[in-house]
């Protein structure tokens, strides 16, 4: 067995000895000593480290079966790669193992978790000032009585811990929120950014350390040790106890991400991440950008080494200048909609004001929580307040229509609905769609 190039398995990194074959892989069949977990641990951190992955030598065949090392919260583990399409040169290229290898992969017994749901955003938990730094790194593997070790579920749409918090700072920041027109509010980039650092500082990692203290803004602090925010993560080495890894944050403007690498506007140099880069998973991936990014970094596996990206949650947002969270290319094309709407109404309706609001979180209602896509608070001279609803109908999956069938029922009790659908905004429909809505907002608003 050996420790190969991850995604390029004919270049070999390393040779592992017998003794440490055989210790993967007593300890996979559940029949390892302590020696032998302690050995295979070994072997598993060091290829996660050399960012490798392990070829199995059960076959007498040119390509071997191959091995993922996963760290995990509390352990490490290895996941199992096969092929799971029909393609007869992947299956070569990712054959099974051996039927009496302890890796060897029974499809029957263990078909795939392909989870295609689309989870509804959960309801904003409460307001605790501190948020959560990386955990210690492992120092124990899997338990292999588990079967569902390699089970992983993948393409999940559910919220991940960055995601919620980079949410959290949009929402209190009140980047999500257009306010009416009359206000003559102040929308630049920058005053933006300087209310997402303010509210970073209401957050804290840790006693001594604000949020706001470990997070970085500027792409080329990453690569650059002498940067204030480097020097910061390294006055704080003394104040992170034992269950946590010193850990800092980058906030990042991004044109574009992919699974595991970021590219941020302000440099020429991808940000390469070791886990995956979650991201909403609405809509056309190549019309999903730009991005707000939310990164958190370690200093390697003994805290000495260069900067590395542990996780990152990319977040849609209209554009560069206006960092109002979409979740898709085409909740892009319905926003510019309501800003037009908004615009078109402050000149042709001038005591009609309009504030749109893009929920982050999930509203209560008596059918359960649902987060509709966009608010719009109208309020015409001293009429009361009108909360209406525009849903964006953008893709046609069978898991997508479940969604929306599951949570409109609930958003109906916020508010009329007012929904748009692609074939609305195209060049023949859009300014009627746009007299429609125009139309809808101002009779509500003059009825509320």
């Amino acid at each position: 067995m050996r420790i190969v190039v991850r995604n390029g398995p004919a270049h070999s990194l390393a040779e592992l000895t017998e003794e440490e074959a055989a210790a993967l892989r007593a300890w996979y069949g559940d029949s390892a000593s302590s020696g032998e977990k302690a050995i295979a641990l070994a072997v598993i951190r060091r290829a996660k480290v050399m960012n490798g992955w392990i070829e199995c030598d059960c076959l007498t065949c040119q390509s071997q079966p191959l091995l993922a090392p996963i760290r995990q919260e509390h352990t490490y583990s290895l996941r199992r790669l096969t092929s799971m399409d029909r393609d007869p040169f992947r299956q070569k290229e990712r054959p099974n193992h051996t039927s009496t290898c302890p890796f060897h992969v029974d499809k029957d017994a263990t078909p795939a978790l392909l989870d295609r749901r689309y989870h509804i955003r959960p309801l904003r938990k409460s307001d605790r000032s501190y948020i959560d730094a990386l955990p210690a790194l492992p120092d124990r593997l899997a338990d292999v009585a588990n079967h569902d070790i390699n089970r992983s579920p993948e393409r999940s749409d559910r919220p991940s811990k960055l995601g919620g918090i980079l949410w959290r700072l949009l929402d209190d920041a009140g980047v999500n929120v257009v306010p009416p027109l009359q206000d003559d509010h102040d929308l630049t980039l920058r005053n933006q950014l300087s209310r997402l650092r303010a509210s970073a500082k209401k957050l804290r990692v840790l006693r001594t350390w604000s949020f706001n203290a470990l997070l970085s803004t500027w792409a080329a602090d990453y690569w650059t040790p002498e940067s204030r925010w480097q020097r910061l993560l390294e006055t704080s080495r003394p104040d992170w106890p034992g269950t946590l890894r010193r850990t800092g944050f980058m906030l990042l403007f991004a044109k574009s991400v992919s699974a595991q690498a970021i590219m941020p506007a302000s440099s020429s140099r991808p940000i390469d991440v070791l886990g995956k880069v979650r991201q909403p998973l609405r809509g056309d991936p190549a019309r999903r950008g730009p991005y707000l990014c939310l990164l958190n970094v370690d200093f390697g596996d003994d805290d000495e080494g260069s900067v590395r990206a542990i996780q990152a949650y990319a977040q849609p947002v209209y554009n560069g200048d206006t960092l109002f969270p979409v979740e898709s290319g085409f909740e892009r094309d319905v926003s510019h909609l309501l800003f037009w709407l908004q615009a078109s109404l402050l000149e042709g309706v001038p005591d009609l004001r309009i504030k749109i609001t893009k929920p982050l979180f999930a509203a209560e209602t008596p059918l359960g929580p649902c987060r509709p896509d966009f608010v719009l608070e109208a309020v015409y001279t001293d009429h009361r307040p009108a909360t209406l609803i525009v849903e964006a109908f953008g893709m046609e999956t069978e898991e997508y229509r479940e969604a929306k069938d599951k949570t409109m029922p609930r958003i109906k009790h916020l508010g009329p609905i007012f929904s748009i659908s692609p074939e609305d905004l195209v060049e023949a429909n859009a300014q009627a769609t746009a007299r429609r809505l125009q139309d809808w907002v101002i009779g509500n608003a003059r009825h509320g």
